[in-house]
């Protein structure tokens, strides 16, 4: 699980305000590609869900219900995969004799998969070398 931030002033003030949200694009997953299946004749499978519902973990706490998220997938060619549609979810956690605290949460409903990958996080893997 990541933190996404973004500043932005959509609000009855339009004051700038920072937002952040916990995103969890792609598991952790060894061999990806043994998990999604990809359609016979392509080469692309955007979104995979994992076979079961899980607790998500946070900095040492786990969420009161079990979720089954959408994440994106992979390709056998060049592209990569990533989203395209969200929306946000409130989500709560437990943590071991600490309490509760919720977080925002995005939550995938579809993906894209495209031939310009960035690696994200890098504010410069758009620019070439002239």
């Amino acid at each position: 699980i990541g933190i996404s931030s973004r500043v932005t002033n959509e609000n009855g003030k339009c004051e700038m305000k920072k937002e952040k949200r916990l995103c969890f694009i792609q598991p952790c997953l060894t061999n990806i590609l043994k998990t999604i299946k990809i359609p016979k004749g392509k080469t692309c499978q955007p979104t995979f869900q994992l076979p079961t519902a899980e607790k998500l973990v946070f900095s040492g706490c786990s969420t009161t219900q079990s979720y089954r998220l959408t994440f994106c997938g992979v390709c056998l060619d060049k592209r990569c995969c990533i989203p395209n549609k969200s929306k946000m979810i409130t989500v709560q956690f437990e943590c071991p004799n600490e309490g509760f605290f919720k977080w925002k949460m995005m939550w995938i409903t579809s993906c894209v998969c495209q031939r310009i990958c960035t690696a994200p996080g890098d504010i410069f893997s758009e620019l070439k070398v002239v």
